[in-house]
């Protein structure tokens, strides 16, 4: 089993390709005009848009608080400085709105927009050129959904199912001699937290950490409180715990330029070389 399982229980993999899927996918459902393309979900297409309906206001929320009060529910935790709001502002407004981009597949050429594909046994034969058979990856411990990277496809896996869509009253961890004391499993996993993740991924694109990165993905709270500032905003767990942290009103978080955080001074800031987008591009 890859390495990063060893390090958590999965929430999200990011797997790479280098061929384009051919296919037309079986169905299509939009809602009231959102930008939502859902495929091969059948009795669950519903309920995947409510995830992304109810996705909306977290991403509302966060942004309001990154933007006015960086200092709260654990910014400089997960993101180290308010040099960071800027990005994190544009990243999450990016996933709010669904923006469309270029240079993914199947045609890098045309406007695309996360598509959200259920997967099941016969996935990788309705799209016989990704990689790799997301229903092989979807049977590994943890594993919720999975962005392909280079891929316009955002796949859901059938346990993500067996979670709640939203929480039902707040989780948030405590934080113990500078630590958190939790994984972050009751904060964060949720469906529409999950959601999220990938069309961070999906945007991040090949800037985003994963199972091949360097350095790798990583899930846990204190992991992704102990990533410089440069690589907490390559990394969607992150995000996601910041976006769960505002929902449920949670402001305790470590200071992560103190013990047992060994970040020093450079490591909590941002240089703006170091932001540029090695993914798609992005179409205003």
């Amino acid at each position: 089993m890859n390495s990063a399982i060893h390090i958590a229980l999965l929430l999200i993999v990011v797997l790479t390709g280098s061929s384009a899927a051919a296919t037309v996918p079986t169905s299509i459902s939009i809602l009231q005009n959102q930008p939502y393309i859902i495929h091969d979900c059948g009795s669950q297409t519903d309920r995947v848009r409510l995830a992304l309906d109810l996705g909306k206001e977290p991403l509302s929320a966060a942004i309001n608080a990154a933007s006015q009060s960086p200092n709260s529910h654990g910014f400089h935790a997960f993101f180290k400085s308010d040099a960071s709001t800027g990005p994190v502002v544009d990243m999450l407004k990016k996933v709010q709105t669904m923006k469309a981009i270029r240079g993914l597949k199947p045609n890098r050429f045309i406007l695309s927009q996360p598509e959200f594909v259920c997967v099941d046994g016969n996935t990788q034969s309705r799209y016989p050129r990704l990689p790799r058979d997301p229903y092989q990856t979807c049977r590994l411990i943890g594993v919720f959904g999975l962005w392909i990277r280079g891929f316009k496809y955002i796949f859901l896996c059938p346990k993500i199912f067996t979670l709640p869509i939203s929480p039902r009253a707040r989780h948030c961890p405590r934080v113990i001699d500078n630590q958190f004391e939790r994984k972050g499993y009751l904060l964060a996993d949720y469906q529409k937290y999950i959601l999220i993740h990938e069309m961070i991924h999906f945007y991040l694109g090949r800037s985003s950490l994963g199972w091949e990165s360097k350095p790798l993905e990583l899930y846990k709270l204190n992991e992704c409180v102990n990533f410089d500032a440069k690589n907490s905003l390559r990394n969607p767990m992150n995000y996601q715990y910041y976006i769960a942290m505002v929902e449920q009103g949670c402001n305790e978080a470590p200071n992560p330029s103190a013990p047992p955080f060994p970040l020093g001074p450079q490591a909590l800031t941002v240089d703006e070389n170091d932001l540029g987008h090695s993914g798609p591009i992005d179409v205003s």
